[in-house]
């Protein structure tokens, strides 16, 4: 009976693989590894936060007789234990940091990001070859792999297109609105009932874009002083605006493409295969946006110096950050094996907390107070969400044991 209660325990587990890869696979952190067979995620994992693992007598009375000893036992028991938040606060804040620089460096942000591609295509490819995959089989659902990528391909390029028009701060803080149209978008696919919490997630991720986008039919601007002025405002604002709505797209795009990911993973199609397909779609959009804006755009093409644009420190070190953001993509990796995925989606929200703090330190651009207070909007939404699922996950966890052992 005891074997029996293990075997249904792991079957109905609080979070499969597949869901743990699902919460937080974020197009722009793809990552470089896989998770599969050879090294499974344990299903029936807890979160750090709510589970304190158990010390015995023996161990007690072993680590009393050396109290230094005990000492750092216990700094590496805790950083084992939260070994998932850290990674994933490395994660977001090496990626934040990375994506700010890049931004600062002043360069054409798609050229940056084609090579960077290009790197990490022949890095997936050379995954699959190493492990034996097949890219294309007879049973491979290359429909959906399709879609899947093109929705992925849509929500990164929308990113890197809204980052050339808005702060970092406020970009990613209506990107992290994807954890709400996933909730979304997962309720109405799979027909779950809506909750009162995914009810006030959204009314509050909705007012908090509103306070971040700043409509001037709500927020009222100070007139400037002369014409000139006015429209260079002008023009600002209506930027502003296209990259806000860009900004939502990306949500959208992205939290679109993490619902597709689930289907496929359903279909036992590996996450590498995944990534690749998202890699060899995207590139190519990337060269045909490019190709037109190097090379038919009026304004752009007179631009267009070879020397001036590539042959210089400022590409170069965008180069390198660029590729760099392949090691955030491993720690997030490595925090979804580790830590539960709704702890995941909030501690990976910190990318607002980052980029808003490196805005305000480092950039002309300072957050005023209705940003600030969208951004802790959206930032409480995503936990309330989490909050959700931790508390749903926590408790089928607790109960199911229960239920068996009436069941003897």
């Amino acid at each position: 009976m005891k074997e029996q209660q293990q075997t249904i325990t792991m079957e109905t587990s609080c979070s499969s693989p597949q869901e743990v890869v699902t919460t937080n696979l974020d197009p722009l952190l793809m990552q470089s590894c896989d998770i599969d067979n050879d090294h499974p995620v344990d299903n029936n994992r807890r979160s750090s936060i709510l589970h304190t693992p158990n010390i015995h007598k023996n161990d007690e009375e072993n680590i009393d007789s050396n109290k230094k000893c005990h000492f750092f036992k216990k700094i590496f028991s805790y950083m084992e234990r939260f070994s998932g938040i850290i990674y994933a606060l490395l994660s977001a804040f090496f990626f934040t940091t990375t994506t700010f620089i890049i931004k600062q460096l002043g360069v054409v942000l798609f050229d940056v990001f084609i090579i960077r591609f290009f790197i990490q295509g022949f890095i997936a490819y050379g995954f699959i070859i190493y492990k034996g995959y097949y890219i294309y089989n007879s049973n491979s659902p290359i429909l959906l792999i399709f879609i899947q990528a093109l929705t992925a391909s849509t929500g990164t390029i929308c990113f890197y297109l809204a980052l050339s028009m808005l702060s970092l701060s406020d970009l990613t803080t209506i990107r992290y609105t994807q954890v709400i149209w996933t909730a979304v978008f997962v309720f109405i696919i799979y027909r779950d009932r809506i909750t009162l919490s995914i009810i006030l997630a959204c009314i509050l991720t909705f007012i908090g874009v509103i306070c971040v986008a700043q409509p001037s039919f709500i927020f009222t601007q100070k007139k400037p002083i002369n014409e000139t002025l006015e429209l260079s405002l002008s023009k600002s604002s209506d930027q502003r605006l296209l990259g806000m709505f860009i900004a939502i797209i990306c949500a959208l795009a992205i939290a679109m493409s993490i619902v597709l990911t689930k289907k496929l993973f359903e279909k036992k199609v590996r996450q590498s295969i995944v990534m690749f397909h998202f890699i060899i779609v995207t590139l190519p959009i990337l060269l045909i946006i490019q190709i037109y804006y190097w090379g038919f755009s009026t304004t752009n093409h007179k631009k267009f110096n070879i020397k001036e644009l590539y042959l210089n420190k400022n590409f170069l070190y965008a180069i390198i950050l660029a590729t760099i953001q392949i090691i955030p993509m491993i720690f997030s990796q490595k925090s979804i094996k580790r830590e539960h995925p709704s702890i995941i989606s909030v501690v990976s929200a910190s990318e607002i907390v980052f980029a808003t703090i490196l805005q305000n330190i480092f950039s002309r651009d300072k957050s005023n107070i209705p940003t600030l207070i969208g951004s802790t909007l959206v930032l409480t939404s995503i936990i309330i969400v989490a909050a959700q699922k931790l508390w749903q996950d926590h408790h089928k966890c607790i109960c199911l044991p229960t239920s068996i052992e009436e069941n003897k």
